[in-house]
């Protein structure tokens, strides 16, 4: 089994802890979440553009309605947004760093719950071969930017308010989901839903291991 593999089966690990598709399990309470808890999903809220692009997909055959998807091991797609400080920022600029990109929103409570560690895997790591791209969805500057600054949190924050990247780049449906870029630029995998701390850096070391 290749290193790539192994780094899939962590992912995919990291995933079924919580259910089979969301970790949404409160940190303090992690081992007593009732299912009907495990079943909850913080969906992100469709826009009108977006009501009416599925319309429209109603629309179309079966055969043309297929979700895409990313593909591991393939370069992430580029983008370029602007920071809280008005600065504008590519994936790409961080090319010979492993990226973290976290897509997240004020409203999304297990957001609320994951950022103090993500601020610490940040704090342990900003100065090695690594980043956290925090991507606020779908939300104005001032909303993102009064939350972060209430909470003390420093790690880059983009802003995302037409939802082109989230959305039609990385295909998120719902918050918070993190997606791992390779040192190279290549996608590793996602995991969509909240992830702890521990979790966060059993990716991280592997994805290390795997480029050694």
């Amino acid at each position: 089994m290749n290193k790539k593999s192994i780094i899939a089966i962590v992912i995919l690990a990291i995933i079924l802890v919580g259910g089979i598709y969301y970790t949404l399990q409160d940190k303090d309470d992690f081992n007593d979440v009732s299912e009907e808890e495990n079943d909850e999903v913080q969906e992100i809220p469709p826009s009108n553009e977006e009501i009416d692009e599925s319309n429209e997909k109603d629309e179309e055959s079966e055969e043309d309605s297929d979700s895409p998807i990313l593909e591991s091991d393939k370069l992430a797609p580029d983008f370029t947004l602007t920071t809280l400080g008005g600065d504008q920022v590519s994936l790409s600029d961080y090319k010979g760093k492993i990226v973290m990109i976290n897509f997240w929103a004020t409203w999304c409570k297990y957001c609320d719950e994951e950022m103090p560690d993500l601020q610490r895997l940040y704090d342990e790591n900003k100065d090695d071969d690594f980043i956290v791209l925090a991507v606020n969805v779908g939300e104005s500057e001032k909303i993102a930017k009064d939350y972060i600054e209430e909470g003390g949190y420093t790690f880059p924050v983009l802003l995302d308010e037409d939802r082109e990247v989230s959305q039609r780049k990385y295909f998120v449906s719902a918050f918070p989901t993190s997606y791992y870029i390779n040192k190279d630029g290549s996608l590793i995998g996602a995991v969509p839903g909240m992830m702890t701390y521990p979790q966060m850096t059993q990716v991280l070391e592997e994805i290390r291991n795997s480029e050694i």
